[in-house]
């Protein structure tokens, strides 16, 4: 328990019970689908640390998940898959649009989900837009040894820019409750996607992860990140010993793009492959982007070829990474413990 809860929520929890419920196709399970094993917990207070068992087998479902402190374990091979995407048209003919798609959304905080696999499997193209696999909307969450799989904007980290560009309001699942901050930790995972695959406002720290891009199905170039990180916030994402791999004879992918102008994005001691586009990043075909964003890329092997081909206006550098590290970047908190 201590290892995935810190003091102040450990005191919390201490003299509160626990629920552990099983999910899974066999007789002696609580329930057989997950959304109902999380609506039973939803119904009582969320003053206690529950535990969610799932056991392997593929469940077709989208699942709402608001509460706090919950720890989700999938046993086996588990995956949850639905086919959502923003370009589908509700019962009013109006398109559903991107936030309404995800498989998986998280509303609450101390969560932590272990070895899952979160689809969304609607596939690619103009008829189908963005499809989103997880709506990480939460703080003080742990993601370990799960698989994301998507294509456009696989998985979102919150808090939703202040207003949408396009549209007068962004819609899609309703929030019931916004955090102070989003802090989310990202641990041997695997992501994929083409375009923006991992985007939104989050302080979002991927440590040893596999991020793979996948070929657009027109192949395009494809986008890695797209940050929207809030003004002043000190951190955005953070990649730490990742690896950047990519399906064969794919277009020329940028490691990020900036979905809002304070975007925040930074590699660290990663391996990329040779599909990243030399100049490594774009500006969203917005200069004025290029004085706001922070892009950074620490302990980049020859450094000094590298920064010849990157683009003027990010930091690619050899060394100076400490800073980046999770006991920084998480300051004041010892969930990612």
């Amino acid at each position: 328990m201590a290892a995935i809860f810190d003091e102040a929520s450990l005191k919390f929890i201490e003299g509160n019970r626990t629920t552990m419920l099983v999910v899974g196709k066999e007789s002696f399970c609580d329930y057989h689908t997950i959304q109902e094993a999380i609506d039973s917990l939803e119904r009582e207070p969320s003053s206690h640390a529950d535990t969610l068992y799932i056991l392997s087998g593929v469940y077709n479902e989208t699942i709402r998940i608001y509460r706090s402190y919950l720890t989700i374990i999938g046993m086996g091979t588990v995956e949850i898959t639905m086919n959502r995407y923003a370009k589908e048209l509700d019962d009013s003919g109006e398109e559903i649009n991107t936030f309404a798609t995800p498989t998986l959304f998280l509303g609450g905080s101390h969560l932590v989900l272990e070895n899952l696999i979160i689809t969304n499997s609607a596939g690619q193209g103009d008829h189908i837009g963005q499809a989103v696999a997880v709506y990480a909307h939460c703080d003080q969450t742990v993601f370990r040894t799960c698989t994301f799989k998507g294509h456009q904007d696989t998985l979102f980290t919150g808090p939703l820019p202040p207003a949408p560009r396009e549209r007068g309001a962004f819609g899609g699942i309703p929030l019931r409750e916004h955090h102070t901050h989003y802090r989310q930790l990202y641990q041997h995972c695997y992501i994929e996607g083409t375009v923006d695959f991992i985007f939104g406002g989050a302080t979002a720290y991927f440590d040893r992860c596999e991020i793979r891009s996948i070929r657009h199905n027109e192949n395009q170039t494809g986008y890695v990140t797209a940050a929207s990180t809030p003004e002043g916030q000190p951190h955005g994402y953070i990649f730490k010993n990742c690896f950047l791999t990519a399906v064969p004879d794919i277009a020329p992918v940028f490691l990020g793009r900036p979905w809002r102008e304070f975007a925040k994005t930074a590699f660290v001691g990663c391996e990329m492959g040779t599909h990243i586009h030399p100049l490594g990043w774009d500006d969203w075909n917005n200069a004025a982007n290029e004085q706001t964003v922070c892009y950074q890329e620490y302990g980049v092997k020859d450094a000094s070829v590298v920064r010849k081909q990157r683009v003027p206006w990010v930091d690619c550098l050899e060394n100076g990474e400490e800073a980046l590290e999770k006991e920084h970047v998480f300051a004041g908190t010892d969930f990612w413990r």
